[in-house]
């Protein structure tokens, strides 16, 4: 007998149902292999998640750690943007006020007697005046000056020009009142202030207690700690 004549004839019943065995056999594995796709889906969405979100931590620590990077001598604001309208201030501290006012000039009063014991102080006012657009250098204890600067110095301990762009008046209790005006600064120019320290201040007897004179922006001064002369 051939192997032909062994296999049952064809239709029979148990074909019929070795055949439906195969298909609800195949259509669960089918069914099984989805969910198990399906499950696996949203793990992998949460891990790129958690990842994108650990970046952007990392990301967010690095900025908040970052600052601004400052130079010796700080810049001084654009002369384009002196005047009125530019950096409104409005500052009170124990020290010193600054004011902004409507002409684009600014009121600003402080404590001779704090400044001179007080570094901290004197680089706030430098950056409130700064802010408010006036360009300014302070210094306490050194006398700087440009390169074609003679020196000299009027009464008071006040240079050429100065009177243009500062002027003020003493007040009782060691306090001074003075008004700014940005917009009379000569181009490429700042005003110096240079406040005497105690010992200094102890060979003038606080006339004068500090030094202003114009000095030329971006090119070095020559700086020193001597008294400059006093008409």
């Amino acid at each position: 007998m051939s192997i032909d004549e062994m296999r049952p004839p064809p239709g029979r019943f148990e074909d019929r149902l070795e055949a439906e065995l195969v298909r609800v056999v195949s259509e669960r594995a089918a069914r099984q292999r989805r969910a198990v796709a399906a499950m696996r889906r949203p793990a992998v969405r949460t891990g790129f998640l958690a990842i994108g979100t650990a970046v952007a931590a990392a990301a967010a620590t690095a900025v908040a750690l970052a600052g601004p990077q400052l130079s010796g001598r700080p810049a001084a604001p654009s002369q384009a943007g002196t005047g009125a309208g530019s950096g409104a201030v409005h500052i009170r501290t124990a020290a010193f006020t600054v004011d902004s006012n409507v002409d684009g000039t600014l009121s600003v009063t402080w404590d001779k007697r704090a400044y001179i014991q007080n570094s901290q102080d004197i680089a706030s006012l430098q950056r409130a005046l700064r802010q408010a657009g006036f360009p300014v250098l302070i210094r306490q204890g050194v006398f700087c000056k440009g390169p074609h600067d003679s020196g000299q110095l009027g009464e008071g301990g006040v240079g050429p020009g100065v009177g243009k762009v500062m002027t003020g008046q003493d007040r009782p209790g060691g306090e001074v009142a003075f008004i700014f005006t940005p917009s009379a600064m000569p181009p490429g120019e700042e005003l110096f202030i240079g406040y005497l320290s105690p010992a200094q201040l102890a060979i003038t007897h606080g006339r004068p207690g500090s030094i202003e004179r114009l000095v030329p922006i971006g090119l070095p001064l020559t700086c020193s700690t001597q008294l400059p002369l006093v008409d």
